[in-house]
């Protein structure tokens, strides 16, 4: 799904959105939060999400019972959209009474709604992209933590200074996991100080309709979809890929999205042309709508890639970087491929490299997406465990430093 956030005027929806009618993102809903989320149509959970952030509830852990998952096997299926307030009653359920996170948020109370819940990875992610982007809710630069577990010791949680989400589960010299703790930790290579969690009560409304999705683990199917499909995610694509996401029937010519086989992975390219200034020439320059920083949050979303791909290249023009490379690639008799975004990215890893065994022949390791962190940096998503890291876009081997190979692989997309 490719979601484009709208500053919504003050007009009918956000009048009528208070009351529970039409929303847009942006409009203040009926608990007096900020929409942040419109799934266009119902859902199992509802339609809409909106957000508001805590004064209160500072400085507390993620759970009591750290070593222990709130819904195991479930870690992955429990990072999206519209799982976050089954997320909050599993923690509440599993954890009883105290003083941590979920807990507090489910005890919360205002605007005469009671049903506020810790919002879901995918759900935090929603509340940072949408502040950036519409001006609202107003949100500190502070770290919080989201409902959603990567394992039993450790949890997600988002920076609000950059939009970075972390578990630290593979940060040097930390192995008794992170839920216990009441501050962020320091990164290396990092400017941003330790600072105590906070939180985001959110709620979703209507009510839904229709069955929660279970979690499943993909499989190739053996069988071999079409350009006109139809194709199921474990299919081999037309070009010789993987298909990863379907969109479903409403998303015309682009419904498919196939990820290229091993083949097509090179390693070790940066991401920008060394030659390249990009202070002279950035790749997104601010306008009176539209800020550099929000075309780079609109640019991290599912359905961004290939026309982030073409905006790099029209900018860096030759070269031999992992864009470009995306752009000129033939493989299994297709010229269209292109760099993934963050999201699209994300996906691939949320699909292909959470099964067991692996789909896809990925390495552990860092791969680019398509999508610009700033001036310096790109986003990039680790498939050792899911994490993203800005990374220099210069960055290339380097032994003496322990610098390891960044890797691209392309996508496309069809049908």
């Amino acid at each position: 799904m490719c979601l484009v956030v709208v500053a919504a005027p003050v007009g009918a929806s956000a009048r009528t959105c208070a009351v529970g009618g039409v929303c847009k993102v942006g409009d203040i809903g009926p608990g007096s939060g900020t929409v942040v989320y419109d799934a266009g149509e119902v859902q199992w959970w509802g339609r809409y999400l909106e957000a508001l952030p805590l004064t209160q509830g500072r400085g507390l852990p993620w759970s009591v019972k750290t070593e222990e998952s709130a819904y195991a096997g479930e870690t992955i299926l429990r990072q999206g959209i519209g799982w976050g307030r089954e997320n909050t009653t599993a923690i509440v359920a599993q954890n009883g009474e105290g003083k941590y996170a979920a807990k507090f948020v489910d005890d919360f109370s205002a605007n005469g709604k009671s049903d506020w819940f810790l919002p879901a990875r995918d759900e935090l992610d929603a509340v940072y992209n949408t502040s950036v982007i519409v001006g609202r809710p107003k949100v500190l630069p502070m770290p919080y933590w989201s409902s959603s577990e990567n394992s039993a010791k450790y949890a997600w949680y988002q920076l609000f200074q950059d939009g970075t989400q972390f578990t630290d589960e593979n940060k040097v010299g930390q192995s008794i996991g992170n839920k216990q703790l009441r501050k962020s930790q320091v990164h290396i290579g990092s400017s941003f100080p330790s600072l105590p969690f906070h939180l985001v009560a959110m709620r979703s409304f209507p009510v839904g309709t229709g069955v929660k999705p279970s979690a499943s683990s993909v499989t190739m199917t053996g069988n071999s979809c079409t350009s006109i499909g139809p194709c199921v995610v474990g299919d081999v694509g037309p070009a010789g890929g993987i298909i990863f996401h379907d969109a479903g029937p409403r998303s015309v010519g682009d419904r498919y999205f196939e990820v290229g086989p091993v083949e097509t992975e090179v390693a070790g390219i940066p991401w920008k042309p060394l030659s390249f200034n990009d202070v002279k020439t950035p790749l997104y320059i601010g306008t009176a709508k539209t800020s550099a920083k929000a075309q780079r949050v609109l640019a991290k979303a599912f359905g961004m890639g290939e026309a982030n791909t073409s905006t790099i290249v029209q900018k860096y023009r030759g070269g031999n970087y992992p864009a470009r490379y995306a752009s000129r690639l033939v493989f299994g008799g297709f010229d269209d491929w292109y760099l993934p975004s963050k999201e699209e990215l994300r996906l691939v890893y949320r699909t292909l490299g959470t099964t067991t065994p692996r789909l896809g022949s990925f390495g552990k390791s860092f791969y680019w997406s398509s999508s610009e962190y700033d001036l310096k940096n790109a986003w990039t998503v680790i498939f050792k465990d899911g994490q993203e890291f800005d990374r220099e876009k210069w960055l290339v081997p380097n032994s003496a430093t322990g610098m390891k190979a960044i890797r691209t692989r392309p996508i496309r997309s069809f049908g």
